[in-house]
């Protein structure tokens, strides 16, 4: 049966947001189509619709972090139930065939169908996906929580887990913002050693609360030396990655799932002699998924939200670009 969906679309890049509609044809075999009851704002939505990394296709409808109820299925949807509550990311079909699907690294594959780009996204009442990216929510989880956990919790959780930090292993957060405040309870319920790294003095106690062992302001940060294993830049801004580099000790990692807007300058010596790694890390498996929605559930893991209207999107997407919401948010259509 073919739908006619509502939401709201860019048009052109640095646009704001209008209605838009679009017919969904008949599903295939492994296809459900989600009738989405929240979608969380993240600001890869706002890169999408301002065509920052030149890959959006206008008009377009974004958004990436959907919760929703199975209302349609293909023939070949086992897995799923009608009725049943179910999240979508970042990816909205991998292909299940090429080598990084077939070793656990699907959030790697080859030739992938992205949720929001070349196709329209979760600012809307009805998405389409292939079975193989449609998650369970488990149902200690609250629709508004499970929403921003399909790409934050999924980005730094997948950081975690793609580099294998190891419990007892001294984690620092840079940057406590809407990844970093979901990066310090993850890193407290896998059983890191936090410490929260900011500049923001309102954030300290927060940071605390959230479950980070140490705070440290960023100025203090270079008097640290050999103090961390792996460390996770969560924040989009420009820093000094040399000094940063030097608190790590041997074998250290700094891993970036933050975007800073220059290029990363720092001094080889620094990587040199303490064997240290530069990366960064696109999400994680489908595996890594189910396990972080579990680990969420059973630790209490909850993003801090502010949840906004669908019609709202505009007025959303303006505080998430103004830095002006603490910290993730959502458009709900329980509000």
């Amino acid at each position: 049966m073919d739908r006619i969906v509502n939401g709201y679309g860019a048009k052109k890049a640095n646009s704001k947001l209008l209605p838009q509609s679009y017919e969904i044809k008949k599903i295939a075999p492994k296809e459900v189509v989600v009738e989405i009851s929240h979608c969380g704002i993240c600001y890869s939505d706002i890169h999408l619709i301002d065509n920052d990394w030149g890959i959006s296709n206008y008009p377009f409808i974004p958004g990436h972090e959907i919760v929703g109820f199975v209302t349609q299925k293909g023939s070949q949807v086992k897995n799923l139930k009608i009725g049943q509550r179910v999240g979508i990311g970042w990816f909205s079909k991998v292909c299940e065939k090429c080598t990084y699907c077939k070793t656990d690294r699907d959030n790697m594959c080859a030739s992938p169908e992205m949720t929001a780009v070349g196709r329209n996204g979760g600012f809307a009442d009805y998405i389409k996906a292939d079975k193989s990216v449609v998650y369970p929510i488990p149902e200690k989880l609250k629709s508004e929580h499970a929403a921003p956990l399909m790409c934050a919790g999924w980005t730094v959780h997948g950081a975690y887990r793609g580099y294998k930090v190891k419990p007892k292993d001294r984690v620092a957060v840079i940057g406590i913002g809407g990844l970093g405040h979901l990066a310090i309870q993850y890193g407290k319920a896998m059983g890191y050693h936090v410490t929260a790294v900011t500049s923001s003095s309102s954030k300290k106690t927060e940071a605390k609360k959230f479950g980070a062992n140490v705070v440290v302001d960023y100025k203090n940060l270079s008097k640290l030396k050999n103090k961390f294993d792996f460390i996770l830049v969560t924040a989009h801004a420009d820093l000094d990655w040399t000094s940063l580099a030097n608190t790590l000790d041997v074998d250290g990692n700094i891993c970036f799932v933050g975007i800073p807007p220059s290029p990363i300058s720092i001094h080889a010596f620094s990587l040199i002699m303490k064997r240290i790694k530069i990366s960064g890390n696109p999400g994680g498996s489908r595996k890594m998924m189910k396990e972080m929605l579990k680990i969420a559930a059973e630790k209490n893991i909850k993003p801090i939200v502010e949840q906004f209207k669908f019609s709202d999107v505009n007025k959303a997407i303006k505080k998430v670009k103004e830095n002006k919401i603490r910290y993730r948010a959502v458009l709900s259509r329980s509000i």
